[in-house]
């Protein structure tokens, strides 16, 4: 018996040691095609194991499978459903002996999971075999169903199965609907699971990328008693903002339909940071920057939710409210929300600085990572490869709202004191209620600083497939002043009496797309407003805008320092005095394209109009502009003021952007007046002029080409005066133009009266007209290829002008013939234009009267403000009845000393030249040296209205000198000496031959006497 004991004994433990060593060496790997022909009886699906399989029982059975592949549903936009890199299970042996499971641990190494809805509208997880129906096909089982009965397993004893770790390492979840373009992706997943039995307790914790955002979840489910009750703790982290949500509460009535309790805490210490985890920018408010919280009770059952009675308790910072949310599931579900704050405080929310956008730190890991790499160019390297589509797919934009039928819900927000500008805008409400699809704002409005209420009500809904919003806003300011002085606009310059009340009225229509304001009615003052306003919502700012401005008298609000216009200051004011500002009208060239530039940021169709403005104790009536600003052009159709203080306006034409900047396309600007003088002085150059004197006139100008170097037409008429230039300006990199101008002067008197110089030609002019090639930048000026056609008369030449420390003019002129006799002033005008005159005083005005020359002293300033060089030459110069032939003059103005160096010309028969020298100062010399020869007696005499018969050869040379500031200073000290020669005098026709007469004359300062010898 011993020894039958004894060999049972050796045979069973042979026997053990065969079942735990035998299984190492059976080669699992080449049960592949077996594994997967069950697999696919199971799921219509291929599974293919490119790994090692492997299987040990000693210490503890362990199943290691590689690459594992479970094939994706026809038409599936990836060939697997299913990867995994690597799958290790292990399980405790001595349980499995008494009957019960204890996995140890289940680790799956790079998972990568894709669910996808088909074209068909499945999901590619429900499974189909040959043998069985759809799986996704279900009964609905009601709970008195006997076969419902019979498998209801919560009285039998549930399977003794536990599982310490199930770990997921660097787990992937994709979820795609081609369908609807839309593709979710969670990657990273590193989590642990525990189970220590079906019926729990339960714990996790994992941390993972949901839109790349990192999250960290830790939760555990108490047992389950009674198969209905368990308790719960959750708590939810955000690496942004360090945020974190811990959620603790019970779950009861699992069978029939989970109930929850629970209590809430939210906790942040940057609503900025947290708000960046899902708004992608580099800068955010600086009032977001602040901790946040939200604490409260919430309940849910499959009927309904609610915050609790009290609801949750929300802070911001230093600012606090409370938050109640009541939801029950009934026939009609319904949703009541309301938030209520005691007091907002918008300056720290708007004050506080940027908020620098920062890559939070990295949560930490809950697993430890295997130190197994993934292999490259492995079929789970390849999964991990083509897990996202071959192209990125937006989501798509819902075509219709989505609002419900079968819920009615009402918003309620009010906040009592919302601070702003160191003010409060006192109740601030929200009232907001759904009832059918159709969403009424039933109230939003406010009470403003300054007395000021506004209000909105509205109706939105389902309007064609689109979310149309239809309502009204109403704003009505009694004590505006009151309300800019709030928004900080200084107001101390507008007269009391204005801006006293403002009202707004219009009609709202919003649209996905679009903000319309519909009749809309503003008045202010005496002023009304009437139009519509239409904004696109979109990235690119976007609107049309279409208003009537009634009247508005701008000199009522902007004082009386407006009321007169400051006189004209000559250039020579400006230059000494540096405080006189620059003219704002002129714009640099980089300027300008910063202002064209502004066309490019955004989009409008614009016609606005105003009836009645005053301005500068002037009227402007109808002002018109109809324009269109589209991809950067700008397309003006009509532009006009009818009435700018006597003037019409008109322009129409365009600028639009090119590869090499921008350019007009035909901008033509025009004025048109029957006078001017209005609309001078509205201008501010009421004193540059006698603006009656001008009368009727146009102007007009057309640019085309580069706005930096435009072609320009210019055509200036007035005055019986027609000027036109065609032009060409080049801004960069220094200003310079050209032209080619015309000048056609019709009635030579009525341009000099007009233009207030005191000037009557002796007789009537004939037409003169003048052309001229232009030049001309920053240093200089030049008139080439002057042709002057004065009657029959032609004058031709150039006109150089530098423009340096000290200007300098040069004149150079030619004529074949030329009358001066027209030019002459009449008999009675006085020598000298009074414009070149001012009053002196001296103690010898008593005698004025009695003296033949003036005493008004002569301006010869201007020769200290520049030099100049001028040359005339002309063929036959007719001067009254004298006639000069071959007249050639040179003269050069230096350092205020006028020099002529040589006037030579032949008159009377004979060779007559002249040399003098004027010196500008405060008392004004002149010196002069004048010879003749061969000049004929008689027409001499003729010339000076002497009837004699006497005829002769007159030689002449002489030198004169004087000083003084006036005619009659001049000849008071005329002195000087020369010699008069008279040759073959003949008297009544007779030849006495030879030298008849020989003069030496010597000049004395007047009034003494002259003294000759012969």
């Amino acid at each position: 018996m011993k020894k039958v004991l004894i060999a049972l004994f050796i045979f069973v433990t042979i026997l053990a040691a065969a079942i735990l060593v035998i299984p190492s060496f059976i080669d699992w790997s080449g049960h592949r095609a077996e594994i997967a022909k069950k697999v696919k009886e199971a799921t219509g699906r291929e599974l293919i194991i490119g790994g090692n399989i492997a299987f040990t029982v000693i210490p503890s059975p362990v199943l290691k499978i590689g690459d594992i592949h479970l094939a994706n549903a026809a038409n599936a936009s990836s060939t697997d459903m299913i990867a995994v890199e690597q799958l290790d299970v292990r399980v405790s042996l001595l349980p499995l002996l008494a009957g019960n499971i204890h996995v140890q641990s289940i680790r799956l190494i790079r998972p990568i999971i894709q669910l996808e809805i088909l074209e068909n509208g499945k999901g590619n997880w429900l499974f189909t075999t040959s043998n069985t129906a759809p799986a996704d096909i279900e009964t609905t089982k009601q709970s008195n169903d006997p076969a419902f009965i019979e498998n209801d397993t919560a009285n039998k004893p549930s399977l003794p199965i536990q599982i310490d770790n199930l770990i997921i390492e660097q787990g992937q979840l994709v979820y795609l609907d081609q369908a609807n373009q839309i593709r979710e992706e969670i990657r990273d997943i590193n989590s642990r699971f525990g189970i220590a039995g079906l019926n729990g307790p339960f714990e996790a914790a994992g941390t993972m990328l949901v839109r790349n955002i990192p999250i960290g979840i830790e939760g555990s489910i108490g047992q389950i008693i009674h198969g209905r009750t368990a308790s719960f703790a959750t708590q939810i982290r955000f690496a942004h903002g360090k945020t974190s949500t811990r959620i603790t509460g019970t779950l009861v009535n699992l069978a029939e339909g989970p109930k929850v309790s629970a209590k809430i805490n939210l906790n942040g210490d940057s609503l900025a940071g947290f708000i960046s985890a899902f708004q992608k920018t580099n800068q955010m408010a600086g009032g977001l920057d602040r901790t946040f919280s939200a604490r409260g009770e919430m309940t849910y059952s499959p009927n309904g939710l609610s915050l609790g009675k009290d609801g949750l308790t929300l802070m911001m910072g230093d600012d606090r409210g409370t938050l109640h949310v009541e939801y029950e599931k009934k026939e009609t579900q319904q949703l009541r929300i309301k938030a209520n704050f005691s007091k907002i405080d918008g300056d720290a929310w708007l004050d506080a600085s940027p908020y620098k956008v920062v890559e939070p730190a990295p949560l930490a890991p809950v697993i430890t990572l295997s130190t197994k790499q993934p292999q490259q160019g492995s079929r789970i390297s390849a999964a991990i490869d083509t897990a996202t589509p071959p192209k990125e797919q937006a989501v798509k934009t819902p075509s219709s709202p989505n609002i419900p039928n079968d819920l009615n819900a009402t918003v309620a927000i009010n906040v009592d004191a919302l601070l702003f500008k160191e003010q409060a805008i006192r109740q601030a409400q929200a009232n907001i209620s759904l009832t059918q699809g159709e969403i009424a704002l039933e109230r939003l409005s406010a009470i403003l600083p300054g007395a000021g209420e506004l209000t909105v009500l509205g109706v939105a809904g389902d309007r064609n497939g689109k979310l149309n919003f239809d309502g009204t806003l109403d704003l009505n300011v009694t004590h505006l002043r009151g309300a800019l002085n709030w928004l900080q606009v200084n107001t101390s310059n507008v007269p009391l009496e204005r801006l006293q009340q403002v009202t707004l009225k219009s009609d709202l229509n919003v649209t996905g797309e679009e903000l319309h304001l519909l009749n809309l009615e503003a008045k202010l003052d005496g002023s009304t407003l009437n139009g519509g306003l239409s904004i696109a919502l979109q990235s690119r700012p976007s609107f049309g805008a279409s208003f009537h401005l009634d009247q508005l008298n701008l000199d009522a609000y902007l004082g009386q320092e407006i009321q007169s216009p400051a006189p004209a200051q000559n250039d020579s004011t400006t230059a000494q005095n540096p405080s006189v500002p620059e003219n704002p009208a002129a714009q640099s060239p980089t300027s300008l394209l910063e202002s064209l530039a502004l066309l490019n940021t955004f989009d409008a169709n614009l016609d606005l109009s105003a009836g009645q403005v005053v301005y500068r104790n002037q009227t402007i009536e109808d002002i018109y502009l109809n324009a269109t600003i589209f991809d950067g052009k700008l397309d003006i159709q009509d532009t006009h003021i009818t009435n700018l203080a006597g003037i019409r306006l008109t322009g129409k034409g365009s600028i639009a952007p090119t590869e090499d900047g921008y350019r007009a396309d035909n901008l033509f600007l025009s004025l048109d007046a029957p006078h001017f003088t209005e609309g001078a002085a509205l201008m501010g150059l009421g004193n540059v002029l006698d603006w009656s004197k001008i009368g009727a006139g146009n102007a007009s100008i057309t640019f085309n080409g580069p706005v930096l170097s435009p072609d320009m037409d210019i055509n200036i008429t007035a005055l019986d005066t027609t000027f036109f230039a065609a032009a060409k300006a080049d801004l960069l990199p220094l200003p310079t133009a050209e032209a080619s101008i015309n000048i056609a002067i019709a009635d030579v008197a009525k341009l000099t009266k007009g233009l207030g110089v005191n000037y009557r030609p002796r007789s009537p002019l004939t037409k003169i007209d003048i052309s001229a090639d232009l030049n001309a930048d920053l240093t200089q000026t030049t008139l080439k290829n002057i042709i002057a056609q004065i009657g029959n008369d032609q004058v031709s030449g150039h006109i150089l002008f530098k423009q340096q420390s000290h200007p300098h003019l040069d004149v150079n002129l030619q004529a074949d013939r030329l009358d001066v006799t027209p030019f002459l002033p009449a008999d009675d005008q006085t020598t000298s234009s009074n414009i070149n005159k001012v009053p002196t005083t001296n103690t010898s005005q008593a005698s004025a009267a009695s003296n033949r020359w003036s005493q008004e002293a002569i301006d010869f300033a201007f020769m200290q403000n520049m030099d100049a060089d001028f040359q005339l030459n002309a063929k036959q110069l007719l001067y009254k009845k004298v006639i000069l032939d071959n007249l050639a003059l040179k003269a050069q103005l230096q350092n205020a000393e006028l020099n002529i160096n040589d006037a030579s010309a032949n008159l009377f028969g004979g060779q007559a030249k002249i040399s003098s020298k004027i010196v500008a100062g405060e008392t004004n010399n002149i010196q002069a040296t004048i010879t003749a020869k061969d000049m004929k007696l008689k027409p001499l005499l003729n010339q000076i209205g002497s009837t004699t018969a006497a005829n002769g050869i007159l030689a002449l040379n002489t030198t004169l000198a004087t000083q003084g500031k006036s005619e009659n200073d001049f000849i008071s000290h005329l002195n000087g000496n020369g010699s008069l020669n008279l040759n073959q005098v003949s008297v009544s026709g007779k030849n006495t031959g030879g030298s008849l007469l020989i003069f030496s004359i010597s000049w004395r300062p007047y009034p003494a006497k002259t003294h000759q010898k012969v």
